[in-house]
């Protein structure tokens, strides 16, 4: 951590966490390891009030890191705006609490953002806690990766597995990168307006990244540095979590779709989605009714009714914004 009051520490390191206490304690030992006079760097914590007490625990264990508790649990973009106006570094590294991070990675990454011009996105290579290589060759939501059946009738049109991106032999130029591990100058951050807070859960990584091609910026995964994330921190606690979030992630492919697409094209991988999630995803969800006792069929069906509510309540909102969503009821005002 800097350590000068009167100097504005090169990174700061963002990390938004909603009861993920134990992935969260291994990212800041990792952190806390790091001594590097290469750079200077403060840690900010967003709880996005996990209500449980930990928080006290932590901010005695951790004193050089600063413990922000948010308004309640309004989804990662707003807990990482809030972690953005809270900093004071010149680059902001936006980091998932299931990570564990080098001092080496941390500089490569800010070595690279430096020299990058304006509203370019950093990331690297991510390593899962059993040794394999995250998917690096991210595509953008359209017509023809809306699904995983459109994704495989694409491959046998195309003949091929997927979309070829440029990349040398230090870096890949993807569509978009996870925000697990995101890089990005405070100037570009602000000239984007930060993190879309339409999006609860899911896809705000896929807009930032969107907005940020729009703007000529590029999109750059580091294949020479990687970090360790090890999933499922607060998005697994149990069975009513995991269908909350596998939910989330279908709603905000329409709230991505709603933002970047037009005409035809938008009234065509919404109604794609709806196809795929209503009527072909129906036999699994009575096969989840009747074999509840089966968790994989279980959460199916979960998800499945959540997502029928969801699509009721969305021809009655007029918005395709989940209730979750921190600018929700403020587009319901703007509809009706």
């Amino acid at each position: 951590m800097y350590q000068n009051l009167l100097e504005l520490p090169d990174i700061s390191i963002i990390i938004v966490n909603y009861k993920g206490w134990k992935r969260l304690k291994q990212c800041l030992d990792s952190l806390k390891l790091i001594k590097d006079n290469r750079f200077s760097h403060e840690g900010i914590i967003i709880d996005n009030l996990s209500n449980d007490g930990q928080i006290e625990v932590f901010i005695k264990l951790y004193p050089a890191f600063t413990f922000i508790v948010n308004s309640g649990n309004l989804g990662f973009a707003s807990g990482c705006n809030l972690g953005a106006a809270n900093s004071q570094g010149s680059f902001l590294l936006f980091l998932n609490p299931d990570t564990i991070i080098s001092a080496d990675a941390l500089f490569n990454l800010l070595k690279e953002v430096r020299n990058r011009k304006e509203f370019s996105v950093i990331s690297c290579g991510q390593v899962n806690e059993d040794g394999s290589m995250e998917r690096l060759h991210r595509v953008f939501l359209s017509v023809f990766t809306a699904t995983g059946w459109l994704r495989a009738l694409n491959r046998l049109i195309h003949r091929h597995k997927e979309k070829l991106f440029y990349q040398t032999g230090d870096y890949l130029y993807p569509d978009w990168v996870s925000g697990s591990v995101i890089m990005i100058s405070r100037e570009s951050f602000n000239g984007l307006c930060g993190w879309d807070e339409d999006f609860w859960m899911y896809y705000e990584d896929v807009d930032l990244c969107r907005r940020a091609k729009q703007r000529n910026g590029e999109i750059v995964i580091l294949k020479n540095t990687t970090i360790e994330h090890n999933h499922g921190g607060s998005s697994r606690i149990n069975l009513q979590t995991s269908a909350l979030t596998k939910t989330e992630v279908n709603i905000s492919r329409h709230i991505f779709i709603s933002k970047h697409e037009r005409g035809w094209r938008a009234v065509f991988i919404h109604s794609i989605l709806i196809l795929d999630n209503m009527v072909l995803g129906l036999p699994v969800a009575i096969a989840g009714t009747l074999f509840f006792f089966i968790r994989r069929l279980n959460l199916k069906s979960r998800v499945y009714f959540k997502l029928a509510n969801y699509y009721l309540e969305s021809i009655h909102s007029q918005t395709w914004l989940s209730k979750r969503s921190v600018n929700y009821n403020r587009k319901i005002i703007l509809t009706h």
